[in-house]
């Protein structure tokens, strides 16, 4: 049996007459930056989430750095803030902070996600916090009540949670002060390229974002402040709105998946996430964790299935971070060192999912 990690083309296809429409909208338009399928995406994005506004951008990267950008214009943030980051994240969130002119101050994190006990001690050495929902999975609503009564302003990196909502059924982009997305192929909502967004509720962090994302510019020729260059194009755009109806079926068939990995994978050297992993989740991505790494996956490779590493090294111990490399996260060290993620994909079959669980309880 083949069973890749993630069929990019077959999820894809699903979407190919739409998308050829779209293309043929697109070019037939005259438009090809901003125009109304940005604006139309944008709309219903923000609606998505629950929220008034979507400021698209170029990729999710973009997307937070310009957040914090926008309330350091806006006087929210000092000058070299210093921000709360868990130490388990893609490198991406840290460049967020160190591109915004600011310092990255991480935490190692319970079990997997960032949670109040790895905040307590740090809060008053901060300036702000950015929570992260690694693998699609929501971090928890104490965080926010937390930072709240700490008046710490926290934002969120959602770059892998669409669509996931909260204990009261709030989704992700909702939750933070501001929410950053990315739209890149992979993600449960993904373009056909770069794309991201920044989600909130608040008028002037919108409009400053908006701002910012465009060169700074209040009309064609006028820049108030230093801006930079960051746009959702509308063919990009255009692509999204055709994948977004499927989004919660799509996520609610990863959570099926998940589930039955849950239940039916009994290995002792194959440690599956605790049980409250499965609730407020996207399931972007399904970890287990595994002492000898290469061996399970070589071993999976061998019966046909794909699997991915999220990610080998924590950005700490990165050549980029050598400031930070002398730190030691343990936890985080831990995930890092021993992380596997299965096929959670849409269009995995019964059949497929039954045979991925027998092989891992064989290995």
């Amino acid at each position: 049996m083949n069973i890749p990690y993630l069929p990019l083309q077959q999820l894809n296809a699903r979407f190919t007459q739409a998308d050829q429409q779209s293309f043929t909208d697109v070019q037939q338009s005259g438009r090809y930056i901003g125009g109304d399928k940005v604006l139309l995406f944008e709309e219903r994005f923000a609606q998505y989430c629950g929220v008034k506004h979507t400021v698209s951008t170029g990729n999710g990267l973009d997307a937070l750095t310009i957040i914090l950008l926008a309330d350091k214009q806006l006087g929210n943030l000092p000058e070299n803030a210093k921000v709360l980051v868990p130490a388990h994240t893609y490198i991406a969130t840290f460049l967020s902070i160190i591109n915004a002119g600011m310092q990255p101050v991480p935490v190692d994190v319970t079990d997997m996600l960032l949670t109040v006990e790895n905040l307590r001690s740090q809060t008053l050495k901060v300036d702000a916090i950015i929570a992260v929902d690694l693998y699609g999975k929501l971090v928890g609503d104490d965080v926010y009540a937390f930072a709240k009564a700490e008046q710490k302003p926290i934002y969120c990196d959602s770059a892998q949670s669409h669509g996931a909502q909260n204990s009261v059924g709030i989704r992700s982009g909702a939750i933070a002060r501001a929410s950053a997305f990315s739209f890149y192929p992979t993600k449960n909502l993904g373009a056909l390229g770069d794309g991201g967004a920044l989600t909130t509720m608040d008028d002037n962090l919108a409009a400053m974002a908006r701002k910012m994302a465009n060169y700074g510019r209040s009309s064609q020729f006028e820049n108030d402040v230093k801006g930079v260059n960051s746009r959702l194009d509308p063919l990009q755009a255009a692509f999204l709105i055709n994948r977004m109806p499927l989004l919660d079926e799509d996520n609610k068939r990863r959570i099926q998946i998940a589930k039955s990995y849950f239940e039916k994978i009994r290995h002792d050297h194959v440690v599956l996430p605790k049980a409250a992993f499965l609730s407020h989740n996207a399931m972007h991505v399904f970890p287990v964790f595994v002492n000898d790494r290469a061996h399970f996956q070589n071993y999976l490779a061998e019966k046909g299935i794909g699997t991915n590493v999220h990610y080998p090294v924590p950005a700490h111990q990165q050549k980029a971070f050598k400031e930070l490399n002398d730190l030691s996260f343990p936890q985080t060290e831990y995930l890092h060192r021993t992380e596997v993620s299965l096929p959670c994909h849409p269009l995995l079959t019964e059949k497929e999912v039954l045979f991925i669980v027998d092989c891992i309880n064989n290995y």
